[in-house]
C-alpha cells in the first residue's frame, strides 16, 4: 500500500480527494433536502452509471416515471423519512441524545466556524449537526485538500487531511452508520434505502482506513445501537394542551 507522500507525489491523492469530494457531496445533497427536477436529470444521466456501479441503482420508476409524479412522491418520502414527527432525524443531537440542538450541534457549529465553513438554514429546521450538512463539510475539506494539492502547497494539504479525519471520526463516526442503517430500515422507497446504504458504507469505508483496530471496534460497538428515545412526559403533554 502507497504511504500518503507518495500518492501525493504520484497525483494518485489528488484526484483521490477530488473522486471523494464529489461523491460526499451528492451524499449530502440526498440527504440535506428533496430530489428536484435538476437532481432527477442527473440521476437519470450522468450519476445513473456510477451509482450502479457503487450498488445503489437508480430504482426503475425514477428512470422511466412521469418527472413531476417522480418529484412529488419522492418529497412525500422524504418527509416522511426524515422531517414529520416519529421521522428518523437526521441530527446528532436528537440520534443521540433523544432531544434537538444539543451539545453536538455546538460542537459542529465551532468545527464549521474554526475552518470557515458557512452554514446556512435551508429550513428552519436544520441545524448545524445535520447529517447532510456534516457530509457537506467533508466534502469541501476533500475540495479544499484537492485544491491545495494543486497549488503545491503539501502543507496546508495536510493540516486539512488531519482536520477532515477527526471530524469524521470524532462527529460522524459514532452515530452517522447506524443512522444510515435505521434510515435505510424505515426507507419505503428503494430509491433512499440504496442511497441511505450507500452512504453508510461510504462512511465506515473511510474510517476503516483512517481508524486505529482498537477504536474502529469501539465505533462498531457504538454504532450497534439505535437511536435515543426519551421517555414522553405526561405532565408536560397535558399542560401544553399536546
Amino acid at each position: 500500500m502507497q504511504t500518503l507522500i507518495e500518492r501525493v507525489v504520484d497525483g494518485v491523492w489528488r484526484d483521490e480527494c477530488g473522486a471523494q469530494g464529489a461523491l460526499f457531496k451528492l451524499l449530502a445533497r440526498v440527504i440535506e433536502y428533496e430530489v428536484d427536477q435538476p437532481l432527477l436529470d442527473s440521476l437519470r444521466g450522468e450519476l445513473r452509471e456510477p451509482l450502479a456501479e457503487a450498488g445503489a441503482e437508480v430504482p426503475e420508476d425514477l428512470l422511466t416515471g412521469d418527472p413531476a409524479k417522480v418529484v412529488e412522491d419522492l418529497a412525500v418520502e422524504y418527509t416522511a423519512l426524515f422531517v414529520q414527527p416519529g421521522a428518523i432525524s437526521p441530527h446528532a443531537s436528537v440520534f443521540q441524545t433523544g432531544k434537538m440542538f444539543q451539545e453536538p450541534a455546538d460542537r459542529a457549529a465551532n468545527w464549521y466556524r474554526e475552518n470557515g465553513f458557512v452554514f446556512t438554514h435551508r429550513f428552519s429546521g436544520e441545524f448545524p449537526d445535520h447529517a447532510g450538512v456534516m457530509m457537506s463539510f467533508v466534502s469541501a475539506l476533500f475540495e479544499r485538500e484537492a485544491d491545495a494539492l494543486d497549488r503545491g502547497d503539501a502543507a496546508a494539504a495536510q493540516v486539512i487531511h488531519e482536520t477532515r479525519e477527526r471530524f469524521l471520526i470524532e462527529e460522524m463516526g459514532e452515530w452517522v452508520p447506524a443512522w444510515c442503517r435505521t434510515a435505510a430500515q424505515a426507507a419505503e422507497h428503494p430509491f433512499y434505502e440504496r442511497m441511505m446504504n450507500l452512504t453508510g458504507r461510504v462512511l465506515w469505508d473511510e474510517l476503516t482506513q483512517i481508524v486505529p483496530p482498537r477504536r474502529l471496534r469501539e465505533l462498531s460497538e457504538k454504532n450497534a445501537r439505535g437511536p435515543v428515545v426519551v421517555a414522553k412526559d405526561p405532565g408536560f403533554r397535558k399542560a401544553s394542551g399536546l
